[in-house]
C-alpha cells in the first residue's frame, strides 16, 4: 500500500515509511476527528442551552451510536473498493448537511433525527478509513499500523475539545458547531482529492471485475474471535467515554468550571491518549498486552468513577489523564489482536464489528447515563457507571480471550 516502494532488493528501510496514500488517509482522520469530536462535544451544551433535560440529552445523543452502529454493518457487508472515494464523499455530505442543519433548530426530536443522519455518515466513514489504512498491515505489524492510525485519530480528538471550549466560550455553542463543521466539510473534500489512486484492500469485494456480490452478511462468519474481544473492549471504553463527553461538560459547568477549563481537561485525556498510542505496540515487547489487560481495565474504571467525586479543577487532570492512558493501550491492543488475526477477505467485515461495540458504547453511554442521572444525580452517576460497567463486561472479554487462543496474543 506504500507508494513510491520499490520491489525487490533490500527493502526492510522502505517498508518502515508510510507513503503518500497512508499519509494522506492519516491526515483525513485527523482533520475529520477535529471537526466532528469538536462538534459533538458542544452538542449538549447547546441542548442544555435550549432548554432539554439531562434525559432527553442523553437519549437524543445515543441515537449517533444507533445510526452510526447500523451504517458499519451497511459498508461491512457491501463494502467494494472500487466505489471509495464515492462512498467516503456521500458519508461525508451527510454528516456535513445534518451537522449544519442541527444548529439552526432548537427542537431535540429534529436534533435527535439528524444527529442519527450524522452518525450514519460517521460510521461509514470510519469503516473505511479503517479498512483502507489496514491494507498494508503485511507490510508491519498491525499493532503499529494500528497504532499510528488511532494516535493520529487520538490527536484529533485532543485538539477538538480544546478548540471547542474556546470557540463555544467567544461565540456561542451553535457559532462553534458551524465552525467545526466548516473544518470537517473542508477536510473531507481536501482527502477525497488526494486519495485518487486509493488503494484496493486485498481479497476484498470489489478488486475483481467478477465479484457483484452486494451485501452479503456472510463475511461476518468466521471474523477471528480476537475481534468479539475487540469489540467489547470497544464498547466498555466508549460507554465510559460517551458518559464523559455528554455530561461532563454539564458536571463541570454545574462545579463552576469553564467551557474553556472543561475543554482542557478533555484534551488532556485525549492528549495522553493519542501519544500513548504511538509507542503501545513497542511496550507490547516488555510487558505482554495479556499482562496489561486486567490492570488497565481496573485503572480505566477507577479514574472515571473517582471524576465524579472530585470537584477541584487542578486534581482532575490526575484522574483524566491516566483515563486516557488506559483507554488508549487498550484500544491498540485489542484492535491489532483482532486484525492480526483477520484473513483477507475479512477485514471490512472485522473493522465494522470492531466499530460496532463502539457504537454500542456510545448509545449506552448517554442512554443510560441520562437516565441515572435523573434519577440519583450527575455526580452518583458518574461514580456508579464505570463500575457497574467494568464488572459486567470484563470477565466476558476474559472469556473471549481464552477462547482467541495464543495465536491471538500481541507481545
Amino acid at each position: 500500500m506504500a507508494d513510491g516502494q520499490e520491489a525487490g532488493g533490500d527493502s526492510k528501510p522502505e517498508r518502515r515509511r508510510f507513503g503518500r496514500t497512508e499519509l494522506t488517509l492519516f491526515g483525513l482522520i485527523f482533520a475529520l476527528s477535529v471537526g466532528e469530536g469538536g462538534a459533538r462535544f458542544l452538542s449538549p451544551v447547546y441542548l442544555a442551552d435550549n432548554g432539554s433535560a439531562v434525559g432527553s440529552i442523553g437519549l437524543a445523543l445515543s441515537v449517533f451510536g444507533a445510526s452510526a452502529l447500523a451504517a458499519r454493518f451497511l459498508i461491512g457487508s457491501t463494502f467494494r473498493a472500487s466505489t471509495v472515494r464515492l462512498t467516503i464523499a456521500i458519508s461525508a455530505i451527510a454528516s456535513t448537511a445534518s451537522l449544519y442543519l442541527i444548529t439552526f433548530t432548537s427542537s431535540i426530536v429534529a436534533f435527535t433525527v439528524l444527529i442519527g443522519i450524522h452518525g450514519v455518515g460517521w460510521g461509514i466513514l470510519a469503516t473505511v478509513l479503517l479498512t483502507l489504512i489496514m491494507s498494508g498491515k503485511d507490510k508491519r505489524s498491525a499493532a503499529a499500523v494500528i497504532g499510528f492510525y488511532v494516535g493520529v485519530e487520538g490527536l484529533g480528538r485532543t485538539g477538538s475539545p480544546i478548540l471547542a471550549g474556546i470557540l463555544g466560550g467567544a461565540f456561542g455553542p451553535s457559532t462553534g458547531m458551524r465552525i467545526h463543521t466548516t473544518l470537517f466539510a473542508v477536510a473531507a473534500i481536501i482527502g477525497i482529492a488526494l486519495l485518487r489512486d486509493a488503494p484496493t484492500p486485498a481479497g476484498e469485494p470489489g478488486s475483481a471485475p467478477a465479484d457483484r456480490r452486494r451485501f452479503d452478511l456472510s463475511r461476518f462468519r468466521h471474523v477471528p474471535l480476537a475481534a468479539w474481544v475487540a469489540a467489547l473492549t470497544g464498547f466498555y471504553l466508549n460507554t465510559t467515554n460517551a458518559v464523559l463527553n455528554t455530561f461532563f461538560p454539564l458536571l463541570g459547568l454545574s462545579l463552576g468550571f469553564s467551557l474553556g477549563q472543561i475543554g482542557s481537561l478533555a484534551g488532556s485525556r485525549s492528549a495522553v491518549s493519542a501519544l500513548i498510542r504511538f509507542v503501545a505496540h513497542k511496550a507490547f515487547d516488555r510487558i505482554p498486552f495479556a499482562v496489561q489487560f486486567i490492570p488497565l481495565y481496573l485503572i480505566n474504571a477507577v479514574t472515571a468513577s473517582l471524576i465524579g467525586v472530585v470537584t477541584l479543577y487542578p486534581a482532575q487532570f490526575f484522574l483524566f489523564m491516566p483515563n486516557g492512558a488506559s483507554r488508549g493501550v487498550l484500544r491498540v491492543g485489542s484492535m491489532a489482536q483482532a486484525m492480526e488475526d483477520s484473513d483477507e477477505g475479512k477485514t471490512s467485515a472485522t473493522a465494522a464489528l470492531i466499530g460496532a461495540g463502539y457504537d454500542v458504547g456510545r448509545i449506552v453511554g448517554p442512554l443510560v447515563g441520562g437516565l441515572v442521572a435523573t434519577a440519583v444525580g450527575l455526580s452518583t452517576m458518574f461514580v456508579a457507571m464505570p463500575i457497574f460497567f467494568v464488572a459486567v463486561i470484563l470477565p466476558l472479554a476474559l472469556w473471549a480471550r481464552r477462547g482467541a487462543g495464543p495465536t491471538s496474543a500481541v507481545t
